[in-house]
């Protein structure tokens, strides 16, 4: 006896719609396990995996590290260090903590990282990057809280691949500070929340780290009050965008945000230049206007000393501006602070940010002694409209755009540079 069988579109279709149905009824029947007791099958945890790996490598394409990124950088892996502590230690463990047995039972477990994540481990550069910014769905495993700040990631990744080498010693003087705790007197969750900040920018908001880590954060001590607690303010809304800062100042109320910001109000404000650095924005995009690809670029000599001087060779309103040696660059970062650039529609930084400036409004920041990258970052930011801040930012959304890249630069080695 033959069966005969003709496969037309009517028996596709039919097919197609008895495989649909039979897999609704398997969902409402609730047969499925979908108990984290029960993990999973060895063929699918193995699926599992291989699509996740298969989708990290073909999604992460294209991605590099910026030139101006060292993942070597010591400075670079102690900005994300504090931040690994509170926001991944709890699932992934750390150098000489363990992962609790509530962690352990996940499903899918959230893995150790001391074999995954070093240099010569399975994930290359780029696919950390994609994992840490983008998160990986039903895992646990969460999104960078800005997708605006890639420049966040990047520090991460320098973190991590430094993370298989660290003793439990190094990893609790990166993550966690001197340990110094509170001061006495204080309620409870202002001391608590106070000892979270000092892990990064330590008690006296001078920020934390060794010679080579120095200058891996801004100094907030001193800043002007009524600036700190609009600045906590703008990261507990998400007006300013951070994924450090954001999660950090999330979780408290505004009254502790104001004990936090009188606490570093109070303090002495810096007193010497910041360390040398770079002044671009590591991890931020750049925009073509910078000198850097003008062909025939030339350094001006270490003499070029005032506006004369330099517009005898290129106007600096000029939309690349001039290839400027460090010489030239402080001096034209002094240009615009101290006198601006009308022709660029650029006012004077010091006509706000000086002292007169911040006599007249306390929202202004003081600028002297900032690390050169967080000035060349944050300006960066609102070239580009993705900085936000408190109730006086949107002041800069009018200026940063008028700047090139170079001029950012000039800015933020000269403030650098500068005593508190």
């Amino acid at each position: 006896m033959r069966i005969r069988f003709d496969l037309n579109w009517k028996t596709a279709g039919l097919g197609a719609l008895l495989g649909a149905a039979g897999a609704l009824a398997v969902g409402w029947s609730g047969l499925v396990s979908i108990a984290a007791s029960s993990g999973h099958f060895g063929p699918v945890a193995w699926f599992l995996h291989w699509t996740m790996g298969n989708a990290v490598d073909t999604q992460s394409l294209g991605i590099e590290p910026p030139a101006d990124v060292d993942l070597g950088s010591p400075m670079l892996v102690q900005r994300a260090a504090g931040h690994f502590a509170s926001g991944c230690a709890a699932c992934h463990g750390a150098p000489g903590e363990e992962q609790s047995p509530l962690v352990r039972a996940m499903m899918p477990p959230p893995p150790r990282l001391e074999d995954r994540v070093g240099y010569g481990a399975k994930w290359k550069d780029r696919e950390l990057f994609w994992i840490v910014q983008h998160g990986i769905k039903y895992s646990g495993m969460p999104a960078w809280v800005s997708q605006e700040r890639p420049d966040e990631v990047w520090a991460m990744v320098a973190f991590l691949r430094a993370y298989p080498d660290m003793t439990p010693e190094r990893y609790r003087t990166l993550a966690l500070g001197s340990g110094q705790p509170a001061a006495p007197g204080g309620p409870d969750r202002v001391a608590n929340a106070l000892a979270d900040c000092a892990r990064c920018h330590g008690m006296d908001g001078q920020g934390v780290g060794g010679a080579a880590e120095a200058g891996a954060f801004p100094v907030i001590a001193g800043q002007p009050e009524p600036y700190l607690l609009e600045t906590l303010r703008a990261y507990a809304r998400g007006g300013r965008a951070s994924g450090i800062m954001q999660p950090a100042a999330g979780i408290h109320s505004d009254e502790v945000l104001a004990e936090l910001a009188a606490h570093y109000a109070a303090q002495p404000a810096l007193r010497k230049p910041a360390p040398a650095s770079p002044g671009t924005a590591p991890g931020l995009p750049e925009t073509p206007e910078t000198s850097a690809a003008v062909p025939g670029s030339i350094a001006l000599p270490a003499a070029v000393a005032t506006r004369n001087a330099v517009a005898a060779e290129v106007e600096p309103s000029a939309p690349h501006g001039p290839p400027y040696d460090e010489a030239g660059l402080l001096e034209l970062g002094r240009l615009i602070a101290t006198e601006g650039l009308p022709t660029r529609k650029l006012p004077s930084c010091e006509s706000c940010h000086g002292d007169d400036g911040r006599a007249k409004n306390p929202n202004y920041p003081r600028l002297n002694g900032q690390p050169a990258w967080y000035l060349s970052t944050h300006l960066t930011l609102w070239k580009h409209h993705q900085r936000g801040g408190g109730p006086y930012s949107h002041l800069m959304d009018k200026i940063a755009p008028h700047l090139t890249d170079e001029q950012i630069e000039a800015l933020a080695l000269w403030y650098a540079g500068r005593e508190g």
